[in-house]
């Protein structure tokens, strides 16, 4: 059976739904109001981060820490609960806790507007027109709570797999048909799903503690997890960590390897396949290797190749899946070449000192966007080859689509790894680059300096006082050249001596 999440506004009957359908069902039911209180024991002030919306982005910044020791404890509650049983969870905006999680039904509850207003008056003792006026307020709160924490919009309707709207019908027929539509195969958990939950459960598990240790609490800690492997990244000037985080994330339940590496900053590669042997594995670690950077890898399968991406794909589908109505056997699972080149990849960067984790995606590209962490600065983001079943132009189109997709909703330089050796490497056309940039720098400077007397006359001499308006002219022109010139003999010359 599926985690059930239901999305609903502030003093509606989203809760009553909620309830109703937990116990139709006979599932176990968990509010976010559980939640809160879980942060709260583990020292996280959540009314803080609830202020932060009224209050200027400086503030914000300053609660960002606070914001994903609370992200941790959400997912980590909600992930132990479920693995208890079915469950039904009544929240703001729950299902972002789970990318990746195909066994999950979102609703979205529109409430009755009459019915929120006198629920309102009720519990509050206000006037209508004061009601109306606090639930305006209230909504936009909740709103911007769910962009700051989630960095998403409550009301995309696309986020969710169903919308109820309570003004056509009532609470219990709602359960009812939602008792029906959450046993439909389409729900079901899959050995690639639970593993994903597993993952993500691991990930909240290791931020939890580091972030209850006082001696890295304050520690500014990437943390990834891929099939029980713990993957924590830290600044240079962090490096006494080296020694602490495996004594803090001793005996983590659930973790099967503990990884830590050193990172200024991070480069995400994505594409279907990897190798650790390719000539683009050399070029990402040259390129990590000059930035101090940790790598992390996302291998993604498209949504037209989800039927083949196999269990190891959080989120896949596969034909005989859709075959058997989306269940699957839990058969023993063995590894596929892809998966083989896959972990020797990721082995490669651990022993490099330079692994920012990996994991694995298939699906549509909102799932690709989801789990790329927006509270990572990505230095670069280098996209390589997918669609590798189709023909070659066929795969080019889908990089090229796939790399204009992240330069417009991520905030980092997004690169194809085709382009990425012409801009490393010093070949032949950067060879003729420079000369050409060369060439026309020492034009300039051989015209300017031959015929000094004249052009300082109409720059500020007699010729300028009859024809002001020819030294505009010239430095219009001649000074965006000369930058031009000047900035690839200076930019080649850097990446000849690999200094960036």
């Amino acid at each position: 059976m599926p985690i059930i999440f239901v999305c609903s506004d502030p003093f509606g009957d989203g809760e009553k739904l909620a309830r109703s359908l937990a116990e139709k069902l006979g599932y176990a039911f968990l509010s976010r109001e559980d939640v809160v209180a879980k942060a709260n024991e583990c020292g996280i002030p959540v009314g803080k981060l609830e202020l932060a919306m009224v209050k200027k982005p400086a503030v914000r910044e300053r609660l960002a820490r606070l914001k994903e020791r609370y992200l941790a404890v959400a997912t980590s509650t909600i992930c132990e609960k479920a693995a208890e049983g079915d469950l039904v969870y009544h929240g703001r905006a729950g299902h972002f806790l789970l990318p990746g999680v195909s066994h999950v039904l979102r609703v979205r509850v529109i409430p009755e507007h009459g019915q929120r207003i006198e629920n309102v008056m009720r519990r509050t003792k206000l006037s209508r027109e004061k009601a109306e006026t606090f639930l305006r307020d209230i909504d936009s709160d909740v709103r911007a709570w769910v962009h700051f924490v989630h960095g998403a919009e409550m009301d995309d309707l696309r986020r969710y797999d169903l919308v109820v709207n309570l003004e056509n019908v009532s609470v219990a027929n709602a359960a009812t048909a939602l008792c029906g539509i959450a046993d439909l195969p389409d729900f079901k958990p899959t050995p690639a799903s639970r593993k994903a939950m597993e993952d993500r459960l691991l990930q909240a598990r290791a931020r939890i503690r580091l972030a209850l240790d006082e001696r890295t609490a304050e520690a500014d800690l990437t943390v990834r997890s891929s099939e029980g492997a713990v993957t924590v990244t830290y600044m240079p000037r962090q490096a006494e960590l080296a020694r602490v985080i495996p004594e803090v994330l001793r005996e983590l339940p659930g973790c099967s390897a503990m990884r830590c590496t050193v990172a200024t900053t991070n480069i995400l590669w994505i594409q279907e396949e990897f190798r650790a042997d390719s000539p683009t594995m050399g070029e990402i670690s040259e390129l990590a290797r000059r930035w101090g950077a940790a790598v992390e890898l996302l291998r993604y399968a498209p949504a037209e190749q989800e039927s083949s991406a196999g269990a190891s794909h959080a989120g896949a589908t596969s034909p005989a899946r859709s075959a058997a109505g989306g269940i699957e056997d839990d058969v023993v699972e063995h590894d596929s070449p892809g998966d083989r080149s896959f972990h020797e990849s990721v082995d490669a960067l651990v022993r490099e000192g330079r692994s920012g984790g990996a994991q694995t995606v298939a699906g549509s590209s909102e799932k690709l966007l989801a789990a790329i962490s927006p509270d990572i600065n990505y230095s670069l983001i280098a996209v390589g080859d997918v669609q590798l079943h189709k023909p070659a132009a066929v795969r080019m189109r889908a990089a090229r689509e796939l790399t204009s997709l992240l330069a417009r909703k991520v905030k980092a330089p997004v690169i194809s790894t085709s382009e990425l050796g012409e801009k490393l490497h010093f070949g032949w056309s950067q060879i003729a680059k420079l000369a050409l940039g060369a060439a026309v720098t020492l034009l300039i400077y051989m015209v300017v300096f031959g015929y000094q007397a004249p052009i300082l006359d109409m720059l500020g001499g007699p010729a300028h006082a009859q024809r002001p308006w020819i030294a505009p002219l010239i430095v219009a022109a001649v000074a965006p050249l000369v930058a031009w010139s000047y900035g690839i003999v200076a930019s080649s010359l850097l990446k000849l001596i690999r200094l960036e």
